[in-house]
C-alpha cells in the first residue's frame, strides 16, 4: 500500500480544493432514490444496525439512514474536515459535537465528530481500513456512547457505498474492495451505486473523474474475485442523462451515455 498513501496525499490535496470552491457539482440536496428503494437491505435485522458510509461527505443520506429506528449507529468518513462541520451545521438535531484525539495516526486533522447514533471521522479511509480491528474498535468509539458489545472488533451490518468506489483511484479499487469486506460482519452487504460511462467520444472521456466509470463486467471482477464475497447481484441499471441540462453537461465532457448501476454485495456466513 505504499503507492496508495502517495495517491491519497493527493486526492486529499484534491478534494480539500474542490471543498474551498461553491460548486459541489456531488453533493445531492435529496436523499438518494436506490438508497430510499433499497433501504431495507441495509437493515435486515430487526434492530440495532451498525451501517458505514466510506467518503460520505455532508451527504443527507447519513441523516435518513440516522433516522431509522432500526439503526443503532451510522459512521461515515471523510478527508475533508469541512464537510463533517457543514453536516452538523445542517443537522443540528443530531447533536453533533468534536472530538480530538491526542495522537492522531488515523487522520491529518485528529478529529472525530459524535452525535446521537451518528459518527463523522475526519481521516483517511484507507488508514481505517488497515487498522487492526481492536485498533479500529477504539478508533471508532472514542468519545462516543457506542458499544462494542463486549467485543473486541467493531464490524457494521452493512456498508452503504454511493461516493466511495466512484472517487477513489481505480489503481486503488482493489485494495478497496479487499479490505472493506473487513469492515462487514458475517452475511453483512455492500449496497453498492456506480457509473458507467457506457458511451464516449473519446478516452479521456471515458477514464476521466472523479466520478471515475465502472461498469457491471468491472464491479463483478473486482468482488466476485475477493474471498470474502459471497453474491455479487445487479439491483438496477438505470439512464443517468434524463433531462436535456444533463444531456449538455456531459455531453461537454465527452459523455453521450451514463447509467448508474445499483448492486448488492453480500458478505459470506460464518458457516460458509
Amino acid at each position: 500500500m505504499e503507492n496508495a498513501a502517495t495517491i491519497i496525499s493527493d486526492v486529499q490535496g484534491f478534494w480539500a480544493a474542490r471543498w474551498s470552491g461553491t460548486a459541489l457539482g456531488w453533493h445531492k440536496h435529496d436523499v438518494n432514490p436506490h438508497l430510499q428503494k433499497y433501504n431495507d437491505l441495509l437493515v435486515e435485522r430487526d434492530e440495532k444496525n451498525r451501517i458505514f458510509v466510506p467518503l460520505c461527505g455532508k451527504s443527507v443520506d447519513m441523516a435518513y439512514l440516522a433516522s431509522n429506528s432500526k439503526v443503532s449507529h451510522v459512521v461515515g468518513i471523510d478527508i475533508v474536515k469541512q464537510a463533517a462541520e457543514e453536516f452538523s451545521e445542517d443537522h443540528p438535531t443530531l447533536s453533533l459535537k468534536e472530538f480530538r484525539r491526542e495522537s492522531c495516526d488515523a487522520t491529518s486533522s485528529g478529529s472525530i465528530f459524535h452525535g446521537d447514533g451518528i459518527t463523522i471521522i475526519v481521516g483517511d479511509l484507507f488508514d481505517l481500513l488497515q487498522m487492526q480491528s481492536e485498533d479500529r474498535a477504539k478508533y471508532i468509539t472514542l468519545g462516543s456512547t457506542a458499544s462494542t458489545d463486549g467485543s473486541t472488533s467493531y464490524l457494521f451490518d452493512s456498508i452503504y457505498d454511493r461516493a466511495s468506489m466512484v472517487a477513489i483511484d481505480p489503481s486503488l479499487r482493489n485494495d478497496y474492495a479487499t479490505h472493506i469486506g473487513d469492515l462487514l460482519s458475517p452475511g453483512g452487504v455492500v449496497l453498492l451505486v456506480t457509473l458507467d460511462r457506457r458511451k464516449v467520444t473519446n478516452a479521456a472521456a471515458k477514464s476521466d473523474g472523479p466520478p471515475f466509470s465502472i461498469n457491471e463486467s468491472e464491479v463483478r471482477q473486482l468482488y466476485e474475485s475477493q474471498e470474502w464475497v459471497d453474491t455479487v447481484e445487479l439491483l438496477e441499471d438505470v439512464d443517468d442523462l434524463t433531462t436535456d441540462d444533463d444531456k449538455q453537461r456531459w455531453e461537454k465532457k465527452g459523455v453521450l451515455e451514463l447509467y448508474e448501476l445499483v448492486f448488492v454485495i453480500r458478505k459470506k456466513s460464518e458457516s460458509k
